[in-house]
Formats: structure tokens, sequence, C-alpha cells
């Protein structure tokens, strides 16, 4: 058995954290600064609180003598992953396929938030949906209205004089993404290129409807083959390595 840091964030995480504790008999302790590992069971623990700081990570990183650290962060989240790589402690981060367009959907490619900002026409009706966090890259972009969408409802004001925030909890079908992007005569998708399953709705509502996709591609944080692992195969080199 060996102690685990899981870093969750990826929505998989909940079964990844079953999976290494339940089934694989590792005890495993979460980090998340998201609600990934909100429903995670026992034996399975949760590490209720935040970090401060770079500094403070490590420090709690230390002090709980991890064995290793398993990286299933959100896709686009490479804080605690780039901090636990440098205590050199045995690392794995989890990687899922990313998506690629199909016969019928028009993407504009881009590797920024304010790239996909430029690339966005005049008078455009946008549908975001890379967070709240983003929309604050808009703000010198009256000339478009922007749709931000939000899982739980809440009362804050839209940052934007031109925009609004859009209240639903997923799972959404397909069916239902074509239905709100067309009730809200979205012109424009934005959105990064995670490879969840779930999100992936999104962009085939988007095709079916000849609406374009401006598609934020993930930096290649450029790990070694044996630093890497998809969902399925991460108990498997956890127990090579602690097979060592």
């Amino acid at each position: 058995m060996m102690k685990l840091l899981l870093i969750a964030g990826m929505g998989e995480s909940v079964a990844l954290a079953r999976e290494l504790s339940v089934i694989e008999g590792h005890e495993v302790i979460c980090v998340t600064e998201g609600r990934a590992v909100a429903r995670a069971e026992p034996p399975a623990k949760i590490y209720d609180g935040t970090f401060e700081s770079d500094a403070d990570f490590a420090g709690y990183v230390a002090f709980e003598r991890f064995d290793m650290v398993v990286d299933a962060a959100h896709p686009f989240e490479a804080r605690l992953g780039t901090i636990a790589r440098g205590l050199a402690l045995p690392y794995l981060r989890v990687t899922r396929q990313e998506w690629t367009p199909k016969q019928n959907e028009d993407w504009i490619n881009v590797a920024s938030m304010k790239e996909a900002v430029v690339a966005v026409p005049k008078t455009a009706r946008v549908f975001l949906a890379t967070g709240r966090g983003s929309v604050h890259a808009f703000h010198e972009r009256a000339d478009v209205y922007v749709m931000c969408r939000q899982l739980e409802q809440h009362d804050r004001v839209f940052p934007l004089e031109n925009g609004e925030y859009i209240f639903g909890e997923g799972p959404f079908s397909v069916t239902a993404e074509m239905q709100t992007l067309q009730s809200l005569k979205v012109d424009f998708l934005i959105l990064r290129n995670s490879g969840s399953v779930q999100g992936r709705s999104k962009v085939d509502a988007a095709g079916n409807l000849g609406i374009k996709v401006i598609m934020i591609q993930k930096t290649d944080m450029g790990l070694p083959h044996s630093q890497t692992a998809t969902f399925k195969d991460v108990a498997k080199q956890v127990a090579d390595y602690a097979d060592h």
C-alpha cells in the first residue's frame, strides 16, 4: 500500500479515487480547487482547505510524506502539478484524448483566451463555456454579446454591459444543448479542448447547427511518457511503481 496524493479536477477523479483506495487498497488524499471530488467516498479522504501560496502546498505535501502524486487536475490546470513535480516525488499526470473536429464542424483553433477574443467578429453572440473567470477577457469587446453558463444559481452582477449569465446544471445532452444554443441565437461557441465526454455535447450541438467553434488548445506540458497515463491505466502504473 502507498500513500497517494490525488490532485483532482476532472470529473473522472471521483471514480479514480474510489479505484485507488477501495479496489487497490492505497491510502488516498484528494486535493482540489474545484468540485470534482466533493462526492468522493471513504476510505479516500478530501483535504478540506485551500493553499494560499505555492509554499503552503509544498509544505503540506512534505508534511504528509506522500509516496506518489497522481495529477488528475483539469487539463488546463497545472499549478499544483507543477509544484508537485518540483518536490522530487514520483509523479503521474492523468490525460484524456483531446477532441478532434468532425466533418460537419467548423473550428477556429487558438492557443489562448486572448486569441479567442480576437477571433470573434463584431456583433457576434458568443456562448462562453470557459468559466466565469474568463468573462473579463471581453471587457474591451462591447461590440459582442457574451453569454456565460453557470452550473449553480447565484446573484452576481454580470461584469460586462453587453452580456448575461445563463444557468443550468448538467449533464447536458446534444439535443438539450442544441435547444439552448438556438434559443440564445448563438453565433460562436468558445471552449477549451478538455476532451471530456460530457463537454463534447456542446461541440456536437454547435456542429449540428452550423455554429462556429473557437477551440482553445492545450499547451503541451512536455512530460515524458513514463509520467503520463490514461484513466484506465493509472492503477496499473501506480502498482508497477509500488513493486519497484
